[in-house]
C-alpha cells in the first residue's frame, strides 16, 4: 500500500504442518537439533572409545582401573534425575512465558484499535458540519496509533526504529515529527510520548466538537488506552526478566558433567559399539535439547526463527487502522425491505430448514422422517389418539399409553407443523399427563402387592407358631 512505510522485515515465525514426520523431523530451520548434537555426539563417541580400551591396552584393563565399577553406582542417576527435573522446570516456564507473550501483544492490539474505533465512531456526527476537521482529525489519530503500535513492538524486540512498518508517518506535520524527535533525543519513552499525543489530539477533539459524545462514555477510550499500555508493561516484564543465572549455572554444569558420566555408565552395560553408541546419544542428546529449546522461548520476542512475528503483529494493526480511513467506513448498517422476513416463527422454521437440510446436521441429528416414524404420526388419526388417552391404564400398557399421549398434541397439520415449539410443547405435556396416570396405577398395584405380602408374612407366622411346639415335642420324645 502507498499509505505504509515500507520496513526491513523480521524473520518470521515457523509455520509447520505433522501430517508428514519425517518433513517435520528433517527440518533444520529453527531446530535446537544441530546444537545439541555439539553434547551428544562427543559422549556417543567417548563411550565407543572406553568400549576398546580393553582390546587396546589389555583385556582386563577397565576392570582393573575400577571403571566397570560405574555400573553400580547411583551418581549417574542422581545426577540425570537432578538434571532431568531442573530442565523441565526451565521449558515449563519458557512455555508460559511464550504463551503469556502472545497473548499479552494480542490484548494491546486489541485495546488500542478498539481504542481508535471507537473515536472515528464518536466523530461520525460531525462529517457534515465539520467534514475537513473530522477527516484530519481521523489521518492524525490513525498515524500515531500505528507509530506508537509500531514503536512498542520495537522497544520489547530490541528493533531499530527505522524497522518499523507505519501508516504514512510523513505525512505529520512538522511541529509534530519535530516534537517527536525532540523527547526521543532527551530520552524519553516513545511509546509514552505518542500515546499522550494521542490522548492530548481527543481531547482537543472533545473541546472543539468533532468527537460529540457525553465525557462519561469518551472516559472509555481513555481506559482502553491506558489497558493497552499495562498490556505492553507486562510484555516487557517478560523481556527484562532473565531466567534465575544459579538455575542456569547449575543446569550448565550438570549437562556437562552428564555428557561425561553417561559414556561411563553405558559403556559398562553393552558390549558391542552399535548399541553403547545408542543409548548413550539419546539421553544426553534429549536432555541438551530440552534445555535449548528453554532457551529459545524463554525470550518470545526478538528474530529468531521460533520467536514471534512482530512484523506480522505490525501488519495486522495497519490493515485494522487503514479500514477506519476507508471510503465506507461511515456506512450505516440496514436491511433489505424486500428481502427481510419480520415474522419470527418464519425465521425460527427457516433456520429449522437450514439444520434439516446440512449434511453436517444429518448425521448428528435424527430427521424429521426418523421423529414422525418414532411418534407413528401418520398413522393414528386425532380421535382415535384422544379415545385412546381415555381409555386408562386397564386397556392399554404402558408403552401403548405413551405412544397416544405423544400422537393426541400432535394432530392435524404438516410434520414441521407438528413439531413446532408451541405444538411440541403441548404435546410434551399430554405426555407427562399420561405418565402421571402411568405412575399412579404403578403405585396402586405396589400397594396391592404390598398387602398381599404382608398378609403372607402373617399366615408364615401362625403356621411357624403351630409348627414350633410340634417339632419340640417330637424332639423330646426322640431323647
Amino acid at each position: 500500500s502507498p499509505y505504509l512505510e515500507q520496513c526491513t522485515r523480521c524473520a518470521q515465525m515457523i509455520e509447520y504442518s505433522e501430517a508428514w514426520l519425517y518433513h517435520t523431523l528433517l527440518s533444520c530451520r529453527g531446530s535446537v537439533a544441530l546444537r545439541a548434537c555439539w553434547f551428544a555426539v562427543p559422549s556417543a563417541t567417548l563411550a565407543v572409545l572406553l568400549l576398546q580400551l580393553d582390546d587396546w591396552i589389555g583385556p582386563d584393563f577397565r576392570r582393573e582401573t575400577g571403571l566397570l565399577e560405574f555400573k553400580h553406582s547411583q551418581l549417574w542417576s542422581v545426577s540425570t534425575g537432578i538434571l532431568a527435573a531442573l530442565v523441565g522446570f526451565r521449558t515449563k516456564r519458557a512455555m508460559s512465558r511464550f504463551w503469556e507473550g502472545t497473548g499479552l501483544l494480542h490484548q494491546m492490539r486489541g485495546e488500542w484499535f478498539d481504542s481508535v474505533s471507537c473515536c472515528v465512531t464518536f466523530s461520525r456526527s460531525a462529517l457534515e458540519t465539520k467534514n475537513e476537521e473530522t477527516l484530519k482529525f481521523r489521518h492524525t489519530l490513525v498515524r500515531l496509533m500505528s507509530l506508537c503500535h509500531g514503536s512498542a513492538l520495537q522497544e520489547i524486540g530490541n528493533a531499530s526504529a527505522e524497522s518499523c512498518q507505519t501508516i504514512d508517518p510523513h505525512a505529520l506535520s512538522e511541529d509534530t515529527l519535530n516534537h517527536i524527535s525532540d523527547y526521543v533525543a532527551c530520552n524519553f519513552n516513545r511509546v509514552e510520548v505518542l500515546l499522550h499525543m494521542i490522548q492530548s489530539l481527543i481531547t482537543d477533539s472533545l473541546d472543539h466538537g468533532v468527537m460529540r459524545v457525553p465525557p462519561p462514555i469518551a472516559s472509555r477510550v481513555f481506559q482502553t488506552l491506558s489497558r493497552g499500555f499495562v498490556n505492553l508493561l507486562n510484555a516487557k516484564k517478560i523481556v527484562d526478566t532473565c531466567f534465575p543465572f544459579p538455575f542456569a549455572q547449575l543446569i550448565s554444569f550438570l549437562l556437562i558433567t552428564n555428557m561425561f558420566i553417561t559414556p561411563l555408565m553405558i559403556s559398562c552395560l553393552f558390549e558391542t559399539a552399535v548399541a553403547t553408541a545408542v543409548f548413550t546419544f539419546v539421553p544426553v542428546f534429549g536432555l541438551a535439547s530440552m534445555n535449548f529449546i528453554g532457551t529459545e522461548l524463554e525470550n518470545p520476542f526478538g528474530n529468531d526463527p521460533n520467536d514471534l512475528p512482530l512484523d506480522h503483529f505490525q501488519e495486522e494493526m495497519n490493515n485494522c487502522l487503514l479500514m477506519l480511513l476507508h471510503g465506507s467506513s461511515d456506512i450505516m448498517a440496514g436491511i433489505s425491505s424486500s428481502r427481510c422476513v419480520f415474522d419470527s416463527q418464519k425465521i425460527k422454521a427457516s433456520l429449522a430448514s437450514q439444520r434439516h437440510h446440512s449434511p453436517a446436521k444429518e448425521r448428528e441429528r435424527p430427521s424429521v422422517t426418523d421423529f414422525k416414524k418414532y411418534l407413528d404420526l401418520n398413522s393414528i388419526e386425532e380421535e382415535d389418539e384422544d379415545a385412546a388417552v381415555a381409555l386408562g391404564t386397564d386397556q392399554l400398557d404402558d408403552s401403548e399409553m405413551f405412544v397416544a399421549a405423544m400422537a393426541s398434541g400432535s394432530g392435524g397439520g404438516s410434520s414441521e407443523e407438528k413439531l413446532q415449539p408451541p405444538n411440541l410443547l403441548a404435546s410434551m405435556s399430554k405426555v407427562v399427563g399420561a405418565l402421571q396416570e402411568i405412575k399412579k396405577a404403578v403405585d396402586t398395584q405396589a400397594g396391592e402387592v404390598s398387602a398381599g405380602v404382608q398378609e403372607i408374612q402373617g399366615l408364615t407366622s401362625k403356621l411357624q407358631s403351630l409348627v414350633e411346639p410340634a417339632l419340640a415335642a417330637a424332639q423330646a420324645k426322640t431323647r
